[in-house]
């Protein structure tokens, strides 16, 4: 991998990856249109995850503290367990128990749709889930969310283990449609990104190990995706402040429909 082919794929990831618009189906396709790999290498997930997982401690620090701090003190004092850091974390925690089960119980299948006629498929589902997501919901904070809510903000987290499949979109709109509000939905959803991320980056580590790759490559994934991810996040939230989520979907219908001109005609 030369480093111009790194950078531009840690660009796609960084805009994509906290746009619901699917991070993962958007390298797939980066990868088939400029004609790199048939089947994208784990490993740039891997890298470019890593530099949104910055982007995301950088951006929700506030969020990633109270949620720590809430949860170490809640341990030991009775007081700390009636705080919203408290709270958050465990919700965090018990969505991430049903991602890491589908993910890594389907990893293998999943893994066989990284191509562009699945990631098509995909995008359209993902373009009809942003349509009809509610612009905000009715609950103000973590507290006023429950445990079903979180288990099937996980699941629907774990779904978008398929490529095209966005993990934002899906995330955010299940906790809209929960009755989150449009600040409590991506910020719980960013939080869980950071547990599963994680998970990944740690389990990934022998197989960027196995592939050789250069630092240079492999910094510039990171980096680029760090900071155009950076700038992604920030703007979503103020696309869900505006309602204007469902305006990503014409753009994923689209990106799908030349995709499958280009597969039917070769």
């Amino acid at each position: 991998m030369t480093l111009l082919q790194a950078i531009i794929l840690g660009i796609v990831q960084g805009l994509t990856e906290f746009l619901p618009v699917s991070s993962s189906g958007h390298l797939v396709l980066a990868s088939y249109y400029l004609g790199w790999w048939e089947k994208l290498p784990l490993y740039v997930d891997i890298a470019t995850n890593t530099g949104t997982f910055l982007a995301v401690l950088v951006a929700l620090r506030k969020d990633v503290w109270q949620a720590l701090s809430g949860f170490f003190a809640g341990l030991t004092s009775s007081t700390a367990r009636q705080q919203e850091g408290w709270r958050m974390a465990l919700l965090v925690v018990l969505g991430s128990i049903p991602t890491a089960m589908i993910g890594l119980g389907l990893k293998p299948i999943f893994e066989e749709l990284n191509q562009p006629l699945y990631v098509s498929f995909a995008l359209i589902v993902t373009g009809l889930v942003l349509w009809f997501t509610p612009k905000s919901g009715l609950k103000r904070n973590a507290k006023a969310l429950s445990w079903l809510d979180a288990t099937i903000g996980g699941i629907a987290q774990g779904c978008a283990v398929i490529p095209g499949i966005s993990r934002s979109g899906s995330t955010i709109s299940t906790m809209l449609w929960r009755g989150a509000t449009s600040d409590l939905a991506p910020r719980f959803s960013f939080l869980m990104y950071l547990v599963v991320s994680f998970g990944v980056a740690i389990l990934g580590i022998d197989e960027v190990r196995e592939e050789g790759l250069q630092l240079a490559p492999l910094l510039g994934m990171i980096i680029a995706s760090f900071v155009t991810g950076y700038i992604a996040l920030l703007w979503l939230f103020s696309v869900l402040k505006k309602g204007q989520f469902k305006w990503f979907a014409p753009y994923l219908w689209g990106v799908a429909a030349i995709t499958l001109v280009k597969v039917a005609i070769g």
